[in-house]
């Protein structure tokens, strides 16, 4: 697997999918709520949508990268968004320890995620959306 062939983009896919499902596996492991299972899927998804072409060549995506990379980055930070609500009075009460770094650093890539994904759409989308007629 020849990492050079990536786009910047790609590259940055893959680091922020990586920071959201390691931060997803300790936020579970820690109790920060189900809801992180829906980020770790997320994550992954999106890992997995970058070295898609390197396992699997032949395959073809349902839909265009772009739109699922956006939808990826649009579940995990939902997720991790709804699951900080939830213990938001304890972040803001011990902002600086480990735990709560760890989700924050999780939330900030997971915004990665969708701001990538976000811009991926808007250079693909007038394959997407035919024009009006």
């Amino acid at each position: 697997m020849d990492f050079s062939k990536l786009s910047q983009n790609d590259r940055l896919t893959l680091g922020a999918g990586a920071v959201v499902v390691v931060t997803a596996l300790l936020s579970l492991s820690n109790g920060w709520g189900a809801l992180m299972v829906l980020s770790l899927a997320a994550g992954a998804g999106a890992i997995g949508l970058v070295l898609q072409p390197f396992f699997a060549p032949a395959v073809t995506l349902p839909l265009p990268k772009a739109t699922a990379l956006l939808g990826l980055g649009a579940v995990a930070t939902v997720a991790t968004g709804l699951s900080g609500l939830n213990w938001l009075g304890w972040i803001l009460e011990h902002i600086a320890r480990f735990d709560t770094i760890q989700f924050l650093a999780g939330f900030a890539a997971a915004v990665v995620l969708l701001a990538i994904g976000f811009q991926a759409f808007q250079s693909e989308r007038p394959a997407v959306v035919p024009p009006a007629a």
